[in-house]
């Protein structure tokens, strides 16, 4: 049986404290990689990851990889012990709660040194698209299972297949977990503040991790955060990149919000409304003074391939329901 040994409150501030601490020790020992591997190769397009190197030794490739492994295959065995052991939501924090979160900020660690070491991550052998396309299926999973809670679009909640619910609810940890910590190797733990909006991002998952089996993992107002977050790391990252579509990042995940995430709770109609003109005009104001009325389709991006891949599950799900009654 599961042991209460604090408080979901106590293990936050300890997750919290222990990360920051994590966070500020990476932007301080940045300028040592700018020293040490500085410069990098010449970007090369939109298909290229800017922050590699040109070594290919072996001992490189090795350092990130066993790393990597070693972090995903303990986490998931954590997981998976959890689950079989797992007797309901508790108020409280276990034992496996803080081996998680202990597993966590030891493999932090081993790659903030094997960064200064080594430098390279994942990205050096894997397309950009995988660590991208990896957060986008996170947030298309979040999406499907708030379904009952505020629907797709201005709150208009719905049943969704349950066949599919329960085996999302299932095994959504398995797949956020390997995707959270994939994407944290596929990074150098480099120390400039754009990737350092994405550490925090990827910390702030981790303590969602941590807290699977809790209310605090179930708790509206986390969920929200935890997924409009990727807005500000995602418009951060690319203004540090001097890339002019910074716009369609912050526009794109800005409109889940707007249409979907602030439906999380009930509104006053002249709320709704009211965030609907703040985010229409400030679209208008940014394309029409800086990014050019010809570039504005971009901000579709993200909501069609976030709503498109909600929309898939609804009707795989639509069709696994059906084939089941038969």
């Amino acid at each position: 049986m599961k042991t209460k040994t604090m408080t979901t409150k106590k293990f936050l501030s300890i997750s919290f404290l222990s990360y920051g601490i994590l966070l500020l020790l990476t932007g301080l020992l940045g300028p040592r990689l700018v020293e040490a591997f500085y410069p990098l190769p010449v970007d090369q397009g939109p298909s290229w990851y800017f922050w590699q190197t040109s070594a290919t030794e072996g001992i490189v490739r090795a350092s990130y990889i066993i790393g990597y492994l070693f972090h995903q295959i303990i986490l998931w065995y954590l997981l998976v012990k959890r689950r079989k052991q797992a007797t309901g939501v508790s108020a409280g924090i276990g034992l496996d709660n803080l081996l998680i979160l202990g597993v966590n900020v030891v493999f932090v660690l081993l790659h903030l040194l094997q960064t200064h070491i080594w430098y390279d991550g994942l990205a050096k052998d894997v397309p950009i698209w995988t660590s991208q396309g990896s957060v986008i299926v996170m947030l298309v999973l979040v999406l499907y299972m708030m379904l009952p809670i505020r629907g797709l679009f201005f709150g208009k909640r719905f049943t969704p297949p349950v066949h599919m619910m329960r085996f999302i609810q299932r095994w959504h940890g398995m797949f956020i977990s390997w995707a959270i910590v994939y994407t944290f190797w596929f990074h150098p733990m480099e120390g400039n503040w754009g990737l350092l909006s994405g550490f925090l991002y990827m910390f702030l998952l981790f303590i969602q991790i941590q807290l699977v089996g809790t209310k605090m993992h179930l708790n509206k107002i986390w969920i929200v955060l935890l997924e409009s977050f990727v807005t500000i790391h995602g418009t951060l990252i690319t203004v540090y990149k001097h890339n002019e579509i910074w716009p369609m990042f912050l526009f794109g995940f800005l409109a889940m919000f707007v249409f979907t995430q602030a439906y999380t709770w009930k509104m006053r109609p002249q709320y709704k409304w009211l965030i609907v003109v703040v985010y229409a005009v400030s679209v208008l104001l940014v394309y029409g003074t800086i990014r050019g009325f010809e570039h504005i389709y971009e901000i579709t991006f993200i909501p069609v391939a976030l709503y498109g891949g909600a929309a898939a599950l609804v009707l795989i799900g639509w069709i696994w329901d059906r084939v089941a009654k038969r």
